[in-house]
């Protein structure tokens, strides 16, 4: 035969929740017991209250917060659930997305890291790749740069308030000259980060990679090492590449300074 009236020990063990579960849903006001002995201050539910915590369960496995909840069974009416389940759900698309992207981006970091173990050779050796458009931050280089000014530079770039918000890939890279590539300097003009997308805003820092073929060797940049003589024969009778990029590939997570770069001649 139904009882009355549950303790709320009774009530918590029939509906699987725990006692400081149902303190706190009186707490939030959300559903209070419907008899507390003034004597012992024991807490009593109503057999008809069960539907109710049980619903409040249920909108929380939706990911329903307590506030929203505790209005909704104030109103107590479909029309007013409504809204929140349809918030709730643009909600949930919304963190979808949001998993989605650092899903391609994880995927993204961990090509990063194998692609230069690919094709390894000992020599210099040219080969030709197609790329789709990018997108990136990027900072003048000065002359009288050392290392560090760029880095310092581009660092305060990606911290200001105009570029906040932004998400980015981290592969560095810079646009570099190609008299000073023929003759075996690194001269760098501009020092650049990937983004993840088209920012969709204008700003003086904000930078496009044009689609197309892009002529590639790989080499320690930073030690001005390559072979000028390949270089010099491939491009004696084509015109002078517009774009030349050294895109950085880390080997390890403490020391850059003797990275692998691939570089990319726009052709």
């Amino acid at each position: 035969m139904t009882k009355d009236l549950y303790t709320i020990g009774e009530t918590a063990k029939l509906l699987g929740v725990s006692t400081q579960t149902l303190r706190f849903y009186d707490k939030k006001k959300i559903i209070e017991p419907v008899y507390i002995d003034p004597e012992t201050g024991y807490r009593y539910y109503s057999y008809k209250q069960f539907h109710i915590i049980d619903r409040i369960k249920y909108l929380q496995g939706f990911g329903l917060s307590l506030d929203e909840i505790a209005v909704i069974i104030k109103e107590g009416t479909v029309e007013g659930l409504m809204p929140f389940l349809h918030k709730q759900k643009d909600d949930l698309h919304d963190e979808i997305k949001r998993l989605q992207d650092r899903i391609r981006d994880i995927d993204w970091y961990i090509n990063y890291f194998s692609y230069m173990k690919n094709d390894e050779d000992s020599g210099m050796f040219i080969y030709k790749i197609h790329q789709e458009k990018r997108y990136i931050l990027e900072v003048p280089v000065l002359k009288s740069d050392q290392l560090s000014d760029m880095e310092i530079r581009l660092a305060a770039a990606k911290a200001s308030p105009e570029h906040s918000g932004l998400n980015y890939r981290r592969l560095y890279g810079y646009k570099i000259s190609f008299d000073g590539l023929i003759k075996q300097k690194f001269e760098p003009y501009t020092y650049f980060i990937y983004l993840r997308k088209d920012p969709g805003t204008r700003s003086e820092c904000f930078g496009e990679l044009p689609e197309g073929d892009y002529i590639c060797f790989r080499t320690k940049i930073l030690k001005e090492e390559w072979e000028t003589e390949i270089l010099k024969n491939y491009f004696s009778e084509l015109p002078k590449p517009r774009l030349i990029l050294a895109l950085e590939f880390e080997d390890n997570l403490v020391d850059w300074s003797d990275a692998m770069y691939e570089v990319q001649i726009l052709i």
